[in-house]
């Protein structure tokens, strides 16, 4: 089993706007089993939501992040959003 995490930190003046296109677009749109998180206590400014989803196979990861990652990377890559969100991800293997 494996599991994919997508980190997207985003300032208060644009958190709403990024939560919901990421629960419409990547969480609400069914092709893939995920999770959507915000992350408590953060040591950042601003909001930082997860998008994770668990995997059976290395496969299913890529076909996640070849479908829906350049998505989520268009939408932050936007003027409105320049310097304003910063996204990183990390692929995990369950040892347990």
């Amino acid at each position: 089993m494996y599991l994919y995490n997508i980190s997207i930190i985003a300032e208060d003046a644009v958190h709403q706007h990024i939560a919901a296109w990421l629960q419409e677009n990547i969480v609400g749109s069914g092709r893939f089993e995920t999770r959507f998180l915000e992350l408590l206590e953060s040591p950042h400014e601003g909001v930082t939501y997860c998008i994770q989803l668990n995997a059976a196979d290395e496969q299913s990861l890529q076909d996640f992040q070849d479908e829906k990652l350049p998505e989520i990377q268009a939408l932050l890559s936007q003027p409105a959003y320049y310097g304003k969100v910063f996204m990183f991800d990390s692929k995990m293997k369950y040892i347990l």
